[in-house]
């Protein structure tokens, strides 16, 4: 039978923050759709995607880019307003094959039903909905195991419990259910599926009252494994889902009547707690469209012992700074064990911060500086000793320092306002383009001769233009083609205005994003927290740079200063520290290693009066004296 093709759109849309019921995390979670649980469709962790909102056409492109590799869990279509698709799609472990198909008429259904069947698959996800007529879609996945399997369309509510009497009696376990009205009247579709399960139910025609009754009854000993919602031509709403016993104790959480905008900080929030979605629904209502999710446990994450205390932590710290938002990601021993935001990434839009959420990193760039140019010293591209002027000759003469120096804060150069005007905020193809408006100005010193500290941004602007002779490539080049993407650090990479960005502010007020074109290894890397405490991960376990490398980039010059090539160095309680803090209008940040514990802690305040570092070095500290070596 050939595959048909259809098709998916990620993009968690966001729009006002309506809490819904919820489940407490930390209870466990049953089987998944499409199937029992096994190994293939109830994992303990799997990568895993989501759409919604998407158009046909880019459902469609989805389906293509995804088929390869991933398994559709989940297909939703609504058509109130415009033909809208969502979709959750998880890793395809075991190379399974599947079929997707939608816009069918009853027969054709019915047609494309039965070449599944005698091809050998069995369906997952029954959908109906009206496209200028009653139309169907569903899931079909290749039938390994031999299940043995049911589906039914069109029946009344009478016809459905003759249904769950018989199929519990056979052995067959409930995994989808669609309620939809027939000329005022309510019918079923159904997807039922062989199944060692025995503790299980559908339940149905429930208020939001007795739905909320269901889950102080039930949550304890079961987890909801599919939702539905359906506004009857009263314009009463009607609930109904189906519950599975929570075998393995793994957390879960569901969450139904919620805004567009709410959904997104839900799906974000329960991302960086370390759940993934299973199930997805868009219904109407008599106040618009709304959304439900079901969400289960995918990592350890839900119960890392530290994290109800750097909860608290976190949470004094904001309501001490009083600023809108912070995000905060810890690694350690290369895994994310802790992620989440708290307050705003934009205040006036009720958008909740988390982790994801793309910030200027300030001056922790110059740390990510130094990390680059180590890269480029083990590629024998350039030295520390090398004089900036021979890879720059038309820079002007005085400038005698070298490239360690200017990575070191020892070369002479300016900051700002001190002695010169800055430069323009203006797009700049180059660090050379962007030096050429300053080197002019004088020294403050004689690198060749003295040996002090003077703090510059400008001089990482000088040290781009090093780079980028000895690389073949301007910097923003650089910073993507050596660690950006070598690495998997796909937020950390030179200041762009796309992604899912926080706002910034000062003294409450909103302000607009600076262009830091000018400064990208000074103040000009952008990245998320998550992506942040991810680089310094993949440092401290040897990834990105040799012992020898960071051994070089982490030591100080001289003895008196603890500030090395790009990074603050020290101690604590006899182990090795190295950190980089920024600040510039709207951020706050800080990039916190215990290299030789392999921990990352990484914090962004989306204004610049926020004590983050402050915040990171609590935090580092905490989880270095309640953690084992």
């Amino acid at each position: 039978m050939p595959r048909r093709t259809v098709g998916v759109s990620l993009v968690i849309a966001a729009a006002l923050a309506t809490a819904a019921l919820t489940v407490p995390l930390g209870t466990g979670s049953a089987s998944a759709v499409p199937g029992g649980p096994n190994g293939v469709f109830d994992l303990t962790s799997v990568d895993w995607l989501s759409y919604r909102n998407q158009s046909s056409g880019q459902f469609h492109d989805t389906y293509l880019d995804r088929r390869s590799e991933y398994l559709p869990l989940d297909l939703d279509i609504d058509t109130e307003d415009d033909y809208e698709v969502g979709s959750v799609w998880q890793l395809n472990r075991d190379g399974r094959d599947w079929l997707v198909k939608r816009n069918l008429s009853s027969a054709a259904y019915k047609a494309y039903w039965e070449d599944a069947r005698d091809d050998g698959y069995r369906p997952t996800e029954i959908e109906t909905y009206r496209d200028g007529g009653r139309k169907w879609a569903g899931l079909w996945v290749e039938n390994v195991e031999g299940y043995a399997w049911a589906s039914h369309r069109g029946q009344t509510a009478a016809e459905l419990d003759d249904t769950i009497d018989e199929h519990r009696a056979e052995g067959l376990m409930p995994v989808d259910f669609d309620e939809y009205l027939v000329d005022g009247k309510r019918r079923y579709a159904s997807v039922w599926v062989q199944s060692t399960v025995r503790d299980w139910d559908l339940v149905r025609d429930r208020t939001a009252g007795q739905w909320a009754d269901d889950f102080d009854s039930l949550s304890g000993r079961y987890r909801v494994l599919a939702f539905e919602s359906l506004e009857l031509d009263n314009d009463k709403q009607r609930y109904g889902g189906i519950w599975v016993s929570n075998d393995n104790g793994r957390g879960w959480a569901a969450r139904r009547d919620m805004s567009s905008k709410g959904f997104s900080n839900w799906w974000y929030r329960y991302r960086d707690l370390g759940y993934r979605l299973v199930g997805y629904n868009r219904y109407e209502t008599d106040d618009g469209t709304r959304y439900a999710g079901v969400w289960r446990q995918n990592n350890e994450r839900p119960n890392w012992p530290l994290k109800d205390d750097i909860d608290e932590m976190v949470s004094d710290q904001l309501d001490a700074d009083d600023v809108p938002g912070v995000a905060v990601a810890i690694y350690h021993h290369g895994i994310p064990v802790y992620l989440r935001g708290f307050g705003d990434a934009n205040v006036d839009d009720g958008i909740w911060m988390d982790s994801s959420h793309i910030s200027s990193t300030a001056s922790v760039s110059k740390a990510v500086a130094g990390v680059l140019t180590m890269r480029m010293v083990e590629q024998d591209l350039i030295e520390l000793g090398d004089l900036t002027e021979d890879w720059v000759p038309s820079m002007p003469n005085h400038h005698t320092h070298t490239v360690g120096q200017l990575l070191s804060n020892r070369g002479c150069v300016r900051h700002y306002n001190t002695g010169a005007s800055d430069v323009d905020e203006d797009d700049y193809d180059t660090a050379l383009e962007a030096a050429e408006e300053f080197w002019d100005d004088s020294l403050l010193c004689d690198p060749t001769t003295d040996d002090e500290d003077h703090y510059s941004t400008h001089g990482y602007t000088l040290l781009g233009a090093a780079l980028e002779a000895a690389g073949g490539d301007d910097v923003k080049g650089l910073v993507r083609g050596q660690l950006t993407n070598p690495f998997d650090l796909g937020t950390l990479r030179p200041q762009t205005s796309s992604g899912h960005r926080m706002s910034l502010y000062d003294d409450g007020d909103e302000e607009d994003q600076p262009n830091n074109d000018w400064k990208v290894l000074g103040g000009g890397i952008d990245s998320s927290t998550d992506d942040l405490a991810r680089f310094g991960a993949r440092l401290a376990a040897g990834q990105i740079l040799s012992s020898t490398s960071f051994a070089t980039m982490w030591m100080p010059p001289t003895p008196a200063s603890n500030y090395a090539f790009g990074w603050s160095t020290g101690t604590v309680d006899g182990y090795q520290v190295v950190a980089k803090d920024g600040k510039q209008l709207g951020v706050r940040s800080y990039l916190r290693i215990y290299p030789t514990r392999d921990i990352s802690v990484a914090v962004i305040m989306n204004d610049e009066t926020g004590g983050a570092v402050g915040l990171g070095q609590s935090v580092g500290d905490f989880v270095l004296d309640n953690t084992t070596p």
